[in-house]
């Protein structure tokens, strides 16, 4: 994503929220929502007739309405009423507990179904594009902030409740007296009109919540990376405090919103009671209503103004999740505009009989100047070894994710054999193509785990036989064998022996292509050794790309390249 903020447009953003819920779903709420209200409305109406039986005046109200009330009330006795009214409550709750339920459940799928989305559109986009984003960010929008939509999509839920019963408690108070309530309704217009300052300054502190709980996810995902070289520079110090400042900062925006809402709550408790003494004088001393019918509307509007309380949070906190929606909705469209072209799920991968042929390829990368790659022209004989040096940055990765089909030249043209390498025929041309790289990369689990996640249907036999070809059979010599636990990044096992596991995980794809990024580079001698007799037993049955300086590795290949600024170097120069 871009580092602008995206625009927060909450009409635009409910609607595409309300979008993505499951209609059916949210259909029953609503109707379950609208049900609850009218028992609601419907009991507040039923204690008129209760107070006239116990004060023995049947004509509390004026009209028709009036008229049938009293009627009611002439024809029941005050136990029937009561039995009425407990019915309704029974009623009402049964309502309600089956909508929280089925609230829950559509505020969960709802975030489920984001949360895939994003996921999915994440790794289904361009390797250019994900290569220029922080992952931490997207892991923060993914965990914390989709959360907070959560929330806040439960929040409108909890909104929409609240008006459809104010909604029926205004009918209810209409029918016993149409002057208090218009007085009640203006009054209480006027309170809300004066917090629409109040909802701006919301959407404020959701903008700068999202990006405190960006900055501690980065701040964690950096400081985990790096605890080594931390400790080694004798930084935890150093660390502690950076971290605690980032926290810090994340809690000045949590309590700035705590903060905003109390204030909202107590001024709204004002207004409400201010509001609430007016009725009690206009329905007494301008109306002289009688106490049976007084104080059926004054329990309407003292359950209204903490309503009104709820509906103003429930806002509230719609318009403090509506940044992290806006920049969830702004991904997901990011993520749809680089998506890469898709190939059939059935196709087969392509086969590599003569040469992988690069003609002219250039690529550059967003934002920076000057291009990582220029005019390359470069022939990798099926079933040869060819080796790719240079100096760091020279762009020796940046080719070997261009042969890979991770990256699509901007100039120029890649083929296998008579094959072009673009569009969906990236994807087809990857699957044909393994990588193990310096670092190498173990999922927290087995051995058995790691090697399975490239080949699921691998049996016993060919994950041994795997092992054997990357020179890793010290995994046969452990206790658990297979089932050995490597730990978090595989720090259970040293860094050769990951190296090994990870060829292994590689050589079960049967690739035509095998990239091996400076395997090497940071291994001791013994583990170089038996890398370098893996890789020697390769030779010749598959095409083999090696990015290093060790010459070791560098003898094993049938042709040396060497790139140097973005350029392959010809043989004579190089060798000056």
């Amino acid at each position: 994503m871009s580092d602008a903020a995206p625009p927060v447009e909450p009409r635009a953003l409910l609607k595409t929220m309300l979008a993505a819920a499951d209609r059916r779903q949210l259909a029953l709420v609503l109707a379950l929502m609208i049900l609850a209200a009218l028992t609601e409305g419907v009991g507040i109406m039923m204690l008129v007739p209760m107070l006239a039986l116990v004060d023995g005046d049947a004509a509390v109200l004026p009209g028709r309405f009036g008229e049938l009330l009293a009627g009611f009330a002439g024809s029941v006795t005050l136990g029937q009423v009561i039995l009425i009214f407990l019915a309704l409550l029974v009623l009402r709750a049964v309502i309600k507990h089956v909508q929280t339920l089925q609230a829950l459940d559509l505020q969960h799928a709802l975030v489920d179904r984001m949360r895939e989305t994003l996921f999915a559109g994440l790794v289904s986009a361009e390797w250019r594009w994900l290569a220029a984003r922080r992952a931490s960010d997207h892991a923060s929008l993914l965990i914390t902030d989709i959360g907070r939509i959560g929330s806040g999509f439960q929040q409108l839920l909890t909104l929409a409740a609240t008006l459809a019963t104010v909604a029926a408690y205004l009918v209810a108070a209409v029918l016993l007296s149409w002057q208090v309530a218009l007085v009640a309704t203006l009054g209480g217009a006027l309170i809300l009109f004066g917090f629409a300052g109040h909802r701006r300054h919301a959407v404020q502190l959701g903008r700068a919540l999202s990006g405190a709980n960006k900055a501690l996810q980065a701040e964690v995902a950096e400081g985990f990376d790096g605890v080594r070289i931390t400790k080694m520079l004798g930084g935890e110090a150093r660390q502690r405090a950076r971290f605690g400042a980032v926290l810090r900062a994340l809690r000045a925006r949590q309590v700035e919103f705590a903060a905003s809402a109390s204030h909202g709550r107590t001024a709204l408790q004002l207004g409400g009671g201010a509001l609430l003494a007016g009725l009690v004088y206009v329905g007494l001393a301008v109306l002289g209503l009688p106490l049976a019918a007084l104080l059926p509307i004054l329990l309407v509007f003292a359950r209204l103004v903490p309503m009104l309380g709820t509906a103003q949070q429930a806002w509230h906190s719609w318009l403090h999740s509506a940044a992290a929606m806006a920049e969830s909705e702004a991904l997901r469209r990011e993520t749809e505009s680089v998506a890469e072209e898709a190939a059939p799920a059935d196709a087969m991968p392509l086969a590599l009989t003569r040469a992988v042929t690069l003609s002219g390829v250039g690529f550059t990368y967003a934002g920076r100047e000057g291009a990582a790659l220029h005019g390359i022209d470069l022939v990798l004989p099926a079933r040869t070894t060819t080796a790719i040096v240079g100096p760091s940055g020279a762009g020796k990765s940046s080719l070997a994710d261009v042969l890979m089909g991770l990256l699509s030249p901007d100039a120029g043209a890649m083929r296998v054999d008579d094959v072009p390498i673009v569009g969906a025929t990236r994807q087809l041309w990857r699957r044909s193509v393994a990588y193990v790289q310096q670092q190498p990369f173990l999922l927290g689990g087995s051995i058995r785990d790691n090697l399975l996640w490239a080949a699921p249907g691998a049996d016993e036999a060919e994950l041994r036989a795997a092992l054997a070809k990357a020179s890793a059979e010290f995994v046969f010599a452990l206790p658990q064998g297979l089932d050995t636990r490597v730990g978090d990044r595989g720090q259970q096992v040293s860094g050769g022996e990951r190296q090994r596991i990870a060829l292994a995980r590689a050589l079960l794809l049967s690739p035509e292509l095998l990239v091996l990024d400076e395997p090497t580079s940071a291994l001791d001698p013994a583990n170089e050794g038996a890398i370098r007799r893996a890789i020697a037993g390769l030779h010749g049955a598959v095409t083999l790309v090696i990015i290093g300086h060790r010459q070791a590795m560098l003898d094993l290949a049938d042709q040396l390249v060497r790139i140097e600024d973005g350029r392959i170097v010809p043989q004579a120069e190089a060798a000056e």
